[in-house]
């Protein structure tokens, strides 16, 4: 019997925004009921100081039905050399006569980081471990480079077969074409999996930037073909608490302004979160968060 894959939730928006609570409220929420894990891609994540641990080495269990993972940049690397170092190795190799220290200048490439992620993320789906994964990922362009980059990955990739093609038999006898063709599926399944099996929240607050910002992230999610489940408002004032203070009521107005921005320039579900007092990180806000979000 094959197994199921997993659900994927992704939470993206501007940094500082507060994905990673949102992250954590959603999976702690699915917890209650599957197996789930949090992954996080942002290199400025906070999960290990949300759950009181060291999270970045490798998937912590955190309770019997939630694990936790943050990828940091040197551990995504270290990844990467371990999976795909030896099979670049033998595709550049067989164009040009290079040492193996050509791996050191490839892993400094831009976007390495950022295309291995994706592998990792597919690779937990398709164990299916996890019934649910929840996705907090890197803000703004780094996110979007996340999805845009396979799509170019993969043009590369139909571009090396053509130049093998044409220099075969030329420098040396070794045959790429066999892991070129592995790497064009596994690109296509990135894709497919990013298209079927992920759905993306935009996590924003109610402020020029970051508002226009998710706006951006959204349609190009949706332009990229990934279902968006909405956008979550968070950090509401409410009018209550802003009531006698000339400060609080400017900024409430403010707030109010950019939210009636947001529902006059897009018809997707729109969540208000608001402004919590005391830790957000304890567990009884981290369910009003849930609650609030419809879970």
């Amino acid at each position: 019997m094959p197994r199921q894959k997993s659900k994927i939730i992704m939470f993206t928006g501007k940094g500082g925004v507060g994905k990673t609570t949102m992250s954590v409220a959603t999976a702690l929420h699915y917890a209650q009921s599957v197996k789930t894990l949090i992954v996080s891609t942002d290199p400025s994540g906070s999960l290990s100081e949300i759950f009181h641990t060291d999270v970045s080495k490798e998937i912590t269990p955190i309770s019997s039905n939630l694990d936790v993972i943050e990828l940091t940049r040197k551990v995504v690397l270290h990844l990467w050399r371990e999976k795909f170092a030896d099979e670049i190795y033998t595709v550049i190799s067989s164009f040009l006569p290079v040492e193996k220290d050509i791996i050191d200048y490839i892993e400094g490439a831009p976007g390495i980081d950022e295309e291995f992620m994706l592998d990792y993320v597919l690779t937990l789906r398709n164990a299916g471990t996890y019934e649910m994964i929840i996705w907090d990922t890197a803000p703004t362009a780094a996110t979007l480079n996340l999805l845009f980059v396979q799509q170019l990955f993969y043009t590369h990739l139909t571009q090396a077969q053509k130049l093998y093609l044409k220099v075969k038999g030329v420098l040396n006898q070794v045959n790429p074409l066999e892991l070129i063709h592995k790497w064009r599926r596994l690109t296509e399944e990135v894709i497919a999996m990013l298209k079927e099996d992920a759905s993306a929240w935009v996590v924003t607050n109610p402020e020029r930037l970051p508002v226009e910002q998710a706006l951006f992230i959204g349609n190009s999610l949706v332009e990229f073909g990934i279902p968006l489940n909405g956008y979550i408002l968070n950090k509401m004032l409410s009018a209550e608490v802003c009531r006698g203070n000339a400060f609080l009521e400017t900024k409430r107005d403010n707030q109010m302004h950019w939210q009636q921005n947001l529902h006059k320039r897009t018809t997707d579900p729109i969540q208000i979160i608001p402004e919590l007092v005391g830790d957000i990180t304890e567990k009884d806000k981290l369910q009003q968060i849930a609650d609030l979000l419809g879970y």
